[in-house]
């Protein structure tokens, strides 16, 4: 967009065009001038012309300028953009299947974990709220990425992007995880790298229900971990359909899982073995009375979960006894190491945010 336009074109005029041409997601955007997006490429080594992948099902480029341009409209900050780049390598990866989870009828999400050191240096929530409003850097990244893959893939309500209900979560879903209160090694850790990694993992999930144990105990936790997760999450590792469920478990109820001597391995392996009773067979309609004859239904013990590998956990949140259960993904998830530019610390220094948001005068005083 030329700064000429820019300046004889109001914002609501700008955000009103943009709107009209489908390059939002609803809500109002920054002007992608030539000036900002010039200032957000300072968060990289590439050239403007790199292509990061290829996205959608007529492999377009993604382009770092491109994402770049995204990256203002969604209110993103130069340092955000190594983290995005990895976003966006995670959504290039054929591994991912994004392009099915960006345009089912089951109307997914993207679904982001952040791991290593750039969460502190970018703010990146783990804790109370995380997955909520309030962080800048959690809301803008996961928005940033997924009107990149919108607009590189030319992605429309009911015409590629098929979802029936719609997904609020596609606005953002991104949480970092609470590394510091957890009991266990970190979820990149886990996946195969480095603890002073940066990482970004991506997963499309459709779904997500929270709940808290009727005790905290670890045989209790365990037990409600089953019960509150919907029969519609299933897992598998097929070649079919790798299909995952992540469980994000607070500090309070991971320490308590610890404390009992349970590794994650054998968490998901308690899930796997125990999970879950369901019925098989299709009831019969009596013209009668229009009840249903249940002899033909029967009890079959049926694993929600396929093997461990469907099975993913994180420890996510701050106090409190609630957990949530995500899923289930249709692909992935995929995990991208961050790369830093050569200027990554002075420019984190530059762009650093000093939230005062709990000032010791009131608010109206």
């Amino acid at each position: 967009m030329s700064d000429e336009s820019s300046n004889s074109e109001s914002f609501e005029e700008l955000y009103r065009s943009l709107y009209e041409e489908g390059m939002t997601d609803g809500l109002p955007v920054v002007p992608p001038t030539e000036e900002r997006v010039a200032e957000m490429l300072r968060g990289t080594d590439h050239p403007r012309d790199h292509v990061i992948g290829r996205l959608g099902n007529n492999d377009n480029p993604l382009t770092v300028e491109d994402l770049a341009a995204n990256a203002v409209m969604a209110g993103c900050v130069p340092p955000y953009l190594p983290v995005l780049e990895a976003g966006a390598r995670a959504l290039a990866d054929p591994d991912s299947n994004s392009i099915q989870f960006s345009v089912s009828t089951g109307s997914w999400a993207y679904q982001w974990i952040v791991n290593g050191p750039v969460r502190n240096e970018l703010d990146i929530e783990s804790g109370t709220g995380a997955f909520g409003p309030n962080y800048h850097a959690n809301q803008t990244i996961s928005r940033a990425l997924g009107m990149a893959y919108r607009n590189t893939a030319k992605i429309y309500p009911g015409e590629k992007d098929m979802g029936v209900m719609g997904n609020p979560a596609k606005f953002y879903m991104l949480a970092g995880e609470n590394e510091e209160a957890s009991p266990w090694e970190p979820y990149h850790v886990t996946h195969g790298y480095d603890v002073d990694d940066s990482t970004i993992t991506l997963a499309g999930p459709n779904g997500w229900s929270q709940w808290v144990p009727r005790e905290n105990t670890a045989e209790q936790i365990l037990r409600d971990m089953i019960e509150n997760t919907p029969r519609s999450m299933r897992g598998s590792s097929g070649e079919d359909l790798n299909a995952t469920v992540t469980h994000a478990i607070n500090p309070y109820n991971a320490d308590e899982l610890a404390k009992a001597d349970l590794s994650k391995d054998q968490i998901k392996s308690y899930l796997v073995e125990n999970s879950d009773m369901r019925t098989e067979g299709r009831p019969v309609l009596l013209e009668d009375e229009q009840l249903f004859e249940d002899t033909d239904i029967h009890l079959k013990q049926v694993s929600q979960y396929q093997d461990n590998n469907s099975v993913k956990i994180a420890t996510i949140g701050g106090s409190g006894a609630f957990n949530a259960i995500i899923g289930m993904s249709i692909g992935g998830p995929v995990t991208k190491q961050i790369q830093f530019p050569d200027n990554w610390a002075s420019l984190v220094e530059e762009y650093e945010f000093d939230r005062n948001w709990y000032p010791e005068e009131g608010f109206y005083e």
